[in-house]
């Protein structure tokens, strides 16, 4: 009966390791351009960048993103810009210097719900901190809400776009100038990869669905 109770043991803990997830990947860093949209209306004129969208050519984001299971994961953003003095900040002209900002943030893909790999939705959720050359909300911890998506090229290599509002809560709760509309462009890398359903290299894996034929012995 021992003997007995071993085997079952021994195929229940064979059949969840074999249940376990495949993770699209374990860890997925970023590099980004990111634009700041701190007009002071963050409802209007979301598609005129100029004279509102605060952006250095070059890319100034790094990513770093865990993968934990079924879909979520969390992720960390470093942030550097810089307002120019003819741009609109708050409704008026005449700020300007550099923009530092850090997020951390706990976000869901949807690509996990799709079963497959090449568009990846997704949303967050976090906090962060910013530091701006404008001295009454020169310090600004905010919680983050926002969407963006992958579109993945390989299992490893993709793009991300994403957008991000950023909501006072000092001294009074979202209706406060220092709220601003975060962007990020870039290109992400995933280590760790695994195919899973809806896989890019499926002929990897045809041998899981190969069909054997039975010889019969000779002699028999």
């Amino acid at each position: 009966m021992r003997h007995i109770f071993i085997i079952l043991l021994l195929a229940f803990t064979v059949s969840k390791v074999n249940a376990q997830e495949l993770k699209p990947y374990t860890f997925m860093v970023g590099l980004s351009w990111n634009a700041i949209d701190d007009d002071g209306d963050p409802y209007r004129n979301l598609l005129n960048f100029m004279p509102r969208w605060n952006m250095i050519p070059a890319p100034t984001t790094v990513s770093v993103d865990y993968y934990l299971q079924q879909g979520m994961s969390v992720e960390a953003l470093f942030n550097f810009n810089r307002y120019i003095g003819s741009n609109i900040v708050n409704a008026n002209t005449g700020e300007k210097g550099l923009v530092f900002n850090s997020d951390v943030n706990f976000k869901y893909s949807f690509g996990y719900l799709m079963e497959q790999p090449y568009f990846d939705p997704f949303i967050f959720l976090g906090v962060g901190y910013t530091n701006r050359p404008i001295d009454k909300i020169n310090h600004m911890v905010s919680p983050n809400l926002g969407v963006g998506f992958n579109v993945m090229f390989t299992e490893y290599i993709g793009i991300q776009l994403r957008a991000a509002g950023k909501v006072a809560v000092h001294p009074v709760i979202y209706k406060h100038e220092s709220n601003y509309l975060h962007y990020h462009a870039g290109v992400i890398y995933r280590f760790g990869a695994q195919n899973y359903a809806g896989k890019f290299d499926g002929k990897r894996y045809k041998w899981t669905h190969k069909k054997y034929k039975y010889k019969k012995p000779k002699g028999l």
